[in-house]
Order: C-alpha cells, then sequence, then structure tokens
C-alpha cells in the first residue's frame, strides 16, 4: 500500500499527517468510490479538525504571534441582537480603525478571529490580535457598536506556555455557531489577516506493506496524547494524525 506524509517541523513541536488522499486507491474492492461512504457529519468533523489544526499552525508561529499578544473577546449592548450585515459592517470597521491605531506605532496588525451567535441571538467574537494598549481595544468597539458607551469588552494577554492549542479548538467551535447556522455571519469557520506565515508541510509518498496504528517514537520527544488521533479522511480511509513535543533538557 501507498500513503501520503506530510511533516511540519517547528523544533519545540513536529506535527505529522499520514494518510491516504484521492490519488491512492479512491475506489473499494467492489470498484464504488469510498467517497460514497463518508456521512456529512463524519466530513463535518474532519473538516473541523482541519480548521484546528490550521489555526494551531498560524497562532504557534513566533513571526505570527507571541506570548503578550492579546486574546480578545468583543461583544454588543445588551439585548441587541445585531443581523449579519451589520455584524459584518461592524467588523470590517473595527479592523480598519485597529489597523490604523497600529500605522500609528509603527507595528503591523495581524489577528485571528471567529464570530458566534448564542441560541438566544447574542453575537459575540473572539479574537486573537497583535499586542496593543488595551483600552484602544475597548474604547475602538464601543464607539462603533454603542456610539461610545461602555459595552463589555474582555482582553487578557497569551501566555508565555505557547499551549494555544485550547485557544485554536474555542476559536473554531465559537465559528461554528454561525457558519453551520443557515445566516452565517462569516462563510468560513475563522477568518484572519492576510500577513500571517503559514508553514507549508514536507510531503512524501510512503510505501508500506500494512497500516501502522500506532505512531513512531522520536528521540528527544513525547507524544501528545489529547492532541494526536486515528481517525479518517474526507475520503473515509484511515488517517493518523501525531503530535510530538520536545522533551525539557
Amino acid at each position: 500500500m501507498a500513503y501520503l506524509e506530510k511533516v511540519i517541523d517547528r523544533g519545540n513541536v513536529i506535527e505529522v499527517q499520514k494518510y491516504t488522499n484521492g490519488r491512492f486507491g479512491r475506489k473499494d474492492k467492489n470498484g464504488k468510490s469510498v467517497a460514497e461512504r463518508v456521512t456529512p457529519v463524519e466530513q463535518l468533523r474532519w473538516q473541523s479538525k482541519e480548521a484546528v489544526r490550521k489555526v494551531w499552525r498560524l497562532l504557534r508561529d513566533r513571526t505570527n504571534f507571541s506570548p503578550g499578544d492579546l486574546w480578545v473577546t468583543l461583544t454588543y449592548p445588551q439585548k441587541s441582537k445585531p443581523d449579519s450585515e451589520t455584524v459584518r459592517k461592524n467588523i470590517k470597521e473595527f479592523l480598519k480603525r485597529m489597523r490604523r491605531q497600529f500605522k500609528k506605532i509603527g507595528q503591523e496588525c495581524k489577528y485571528i478571529f471567529s464570530v458566534g451567535r448564542g441560541k438566544r441571538g447574542a453575537v459575540h467574537l473572539h479574537m486573537v490580535m497583535s499586542k496593543i494598549d488595551t483600552e484602544i481595544v475597548s474604547t475602538t468597539w464601543q464607539n462603533i457598536v454603542n456610539g461610545g458607551k461602555w459595552v463589555h469588552v474582555h482582553t487578557e494577554h497569551l501566555d508565555k506556555s505557547q499551549n494555544w492549542h485550547k485557544v485554536a479548538q474555542y476559536i473554531i467551535k465559537n465559528g461554528e455557531e454561525t457558519f453551520l447556522s443557515d445566516d452565517p455571519i462569516i462563510k468560513k469557520r475563522f477568518s484572519s489577516s492576510r500577513n500571517l506565515r503559514d508553514a507549508k508541510p514536507r510531503a512524501r509518498v510512503i510505501h508500506a506493506r500494512r497500516w501502522k496504528e500506532q505512531p513512531p517514537e522520536r528521540k528527544g520527544y513525547y507524544i501528545d496524547p489529547e492532541l494526536s488521533y486515528n481517525g479518517v479522511n474526507k475520503y473515509g480511509y484511515p488517517m493518523q494524525y501525531t503530535v510530538y513535543v520536545r522533551l525539557d533538557e
């Protein structure tokens, strides 16, 4: 059998993903497309995990974000239930003004965000943003959505552990509140600035006698059991995702 292996090596963390893609055996033994056997729920689950991995990689790249950058929650006035078009306009204006503020201090505005809507219609944004005075963030949003009056804006700093996988999960979970609805505010699970660097994986085709469920050990690293898993890809074939974390010396 043959499968594709993709590796992203960031030194302290190595991601290894192996799977059978569309070029390798898309038909089963009866000549039926394996993709036909994958349910919509399985497709969504696979796409969700892919989105989390994507956000996590963007967060983990030190050229994008570092400890001390901001984790921001933006809300609307109490009992306010803005429609999707209004929210989109508010976000566009907020980012425009924030880019202007960053330009004043000679810095780039980098961000990743998602938009959620609760069961009662309340809208909230979760965003990772480059470090800046939090008062600027609060007043900019309040001026846009509530005429300068108080609106709850929560800010905190990314910690030094850089264990931000849960942040990535939270962003995607929040975005899917509207992305998977009949009225998506943003037509994707998350949005990000164009100035973020996204590492390109090294890919190679592996020829093996069988598929191994247990990933191999790597010297100087341990396998993170919470982030690693075996599953299926979008074609319904086995897929293995392994996260290796460097051992402390």
